[in-house]
């Protein structure tokens, strides 16, 4: 028997999304993110589809990520837990937001990845796989990022968060250099490379958790 064909993904506007930006912009002012880079890595010079992999301590983090990127649509990968009404549900859809069961991983949210990268589309992602609020230390990394880069031959680049600590205080990001994954991993990624781009992943958060903490203190 022939496997059944991967259906693509059905085509959103993006009116629901462009509305909920335009009026949402007065976070612009709350948020005023500043972006830190080591390298050459800014929102305004990356072009066509990327990963970006981001440390996630915040419910605010997706407004802030939407702030920094505001000239280009961002999709991002959201747990299945929010998708639990159906206004949510509809309302996460609409805003570009791609489904992904942590228990359960599915191809048809790899495809979906892979569709919106090949389109030279940004999707966000937090591969410590949930929010980080008690500790300081990152979590180990998820591969799942890996394999969607890879498959759709896509950079990752890492970004740091740091949000404010008091409401009105400015939020701050540092941006490290596209990790290439088919580069490091070849055409067959095996286990083991994969694991180890993780660590590398990991690492590079490190350096740019680091980069924050020096540039403070000058």
């Amino acid at each position: 028997m022939k496997d059944k064909p991967i259906k693509k993904t059905k085509k959103r506007g993006y009116f629901l999304y462009n509305f909920v930006k335009i009026t949402g912009s007065p976070t612009l002012l709350w948020m005023r993110p500043k972006v830190l880079s080591i390298g050459n890595t800014k929102p305004k010079n990356i072009k066509g589809g990327a990963i970006i992999a981001a440390n996630h301590n915040s419910f605010c983090d997706p407004i802030f990520c939407l702030c920094v990127f505001w000239r280009r649509p961002l999709h991002f990968i959201a747990t299945k837990d929010l998708y639990r009404t159906k206004i949510m549900n509809f309302f996460l859809r609409h805003v570009h937001c791609i489904q992904v069961d942590k228990e359960n991983f599915s191809m048809a949210c790899f495809h979906e990845v892979k569709e919106v990268l090949e389109e030279d589309k940004l999707v966000m992602i937090y591969p410590e796989g949930g929010i980080n609020v008690e500790s300081n230390e990152l979590l180990s990394f998820k591969s799942g990022a890996i394999l969607m880069a890879h498959k759709a031959n896509k950079p990752i680049i890492p970004m740091y968060i740091v949000k404010g600590k008091k409401w009105y205080n400015r939020w701050h990001c540092v941006m490290g250099d596209p990790v290439d994954v088919r580069a490091l991993c070849g055409q067959f990624p095996t286990l083991d490379k994969i694991n180890q781009i993780s660590d590398l992943l990991k690492e590079k958060e490190e350096e740019l958790k680091n980069y924050y903490m020096r540039s403070k203190k000058k």
